[in-house]
């Protein structure tokens, strides 16, 4: 279900809140109660775009959205 990126997302939105801001778009979306298959269908279509554009921001070495950062600082493991 991969959803080609538009082009230059990340450039749009530089600096070290990309990921948190992907994150809080990300969540948000999963969070949404369609009426629908057209509401659910546009839903999922969202998130995925977003959980592909969160993907390209991580592996091009991007920060980890501030939720992670905290979680993986407080790991004694």
């Amino acid at each position: 279900m991969s959803t080609p990126l538009p082009p230059g997302p990340l450039e749009a939105v530089p600096g070290p809140d990309t990921a948190t801001d992907l994150y809080d778009s990300l969540s948000e979306a999963l969070r949404t109660r369609p009426r629908h298959a057209g509401e659910a269908y546009e839903a999922l279509y969202e998130a995925d775009r977003l959980l592909s554009l969160l993907d390209a921001h991580l592996r091009e070495g991007g920060s980890l959205p501030e939720p992670w950062r905290s979680a993986a600082s407080g790991h004694h493991g």
